[in-house]
């Protein structure tokens, strides 16, 4: 797929199953002129659960990939991916990497208590990485931090609005209703699936901010600065693939993007 064009080389965006699809939609829809290619390694979903040294394998195993595609940058569409192998991705890949913004900037600027809530991963609340930021940037905030263990896997298996995940989610919300936090940061691409169920478990008092924006306007200074933005006029092409499970997360790409606007395929990495 060697292009001589560097400008023309697609984005490469990944995630360990279907949550990075948050992040390709908005991406989408703030570079319509990009080409994009997405990888989704659900055969190895979840990894929030995982070793640190094995998400940085895995998350390397990817990056090798897209690599050889080439593609002109890499966007870690996964908060748990970016939290534990961003530094170890930079160091082996030579073109830009952007991991997934924290979100907790716009949740400062929303939240009218100064208490901020975060829903990630455990590995992701293990590192405090969204804490850390947000309090540096307002030393009086406080934040509360909520792991999810087992939510991105129940997602991941097209739970979305059914009792399965209903029961999950209303355990993780109990503690940040109790605690009155009006602003959440979604600490996890995969979230955003769901962003309607948790409105409604909150009855609309509770505001949930998607990182992906904030990760869509880095993108754009990234490519920018580094003279890679795609000048075409035509709309940019979207090739998605998937470990396993194909039909499935075809469906679930479908809650975010036009099925005319992309092709899915299984791979094996």
């Amino acid at each position: 797929m060697m292009i001589d064009d560097r400008t023309k080389w697609p984005i490469g965006v990944f995630d360990s199953g279907i949550g990075g699809l948050s992040v390709l939609k908005v991406l989408k829809e703030a570079f319509p002129n990009e080409n994009f290619i997405y990888i989704g390694d659900n055969l190895n979903n979840p990894v929030g659960n995982r070793p640190y040294q094995e998400i940085t394998s895995l998350a390397c195993h990817i990056g090798s990939f897209l690599a050889t595609v080439p593609v002109k940058m890499m966007v870690v569409a996964c908060n748990t991916f970016t939290v534990v192998a961003l530094d170890d991705l930079r160091a082996k890949f030579s073109c830009p990497i952007v991991g997934v913004c924290q979100g907790v900037k716009t949740a400062i600027q929303k939240t009218k208590t100064n208490i901020i809530g975060i829903m990630a991963t455990a590995a992701t609340v293990q590192t405090h990485i969204h804490k850390h930021v947000a309090l540096e940037i307002e030393p009086q905030l406080s934040v509360w931090e909520q792991p999810c263990p087992d939510l991105a896997h129940i997602i991941e298996k097209g739970h979305l609005s059914d009792a399965v995940v209903e029961t999950v989610a209303k355990k993780y919300i109990a503690p940040i209703i109790e605690k009155q936090i009006d602003v959440v940061v979604l600490g996890c691409t995969h979230y955003p699936f769901i962003t309607t169920l948790l409105e409604k478990i909150t009855d609309g008092q509770v505001l949930f901010i998607d990182p992906s924006y904030e990760t869509a306007d880095l993108v754009g200074r990234v490519l920018s600065d580094n003279q890679l933005v795609n000048r075409q006029a035509a709309k940019g092409t979207i090739h998605i693939y998937f470990t396993k499970d194909v039909e499935l997360a075809s469906e679930l790409a479908s809650e975010f993007i036009d099925p005319a606007e992309f092709s899915v395929e299984k791979i094996t990495l």
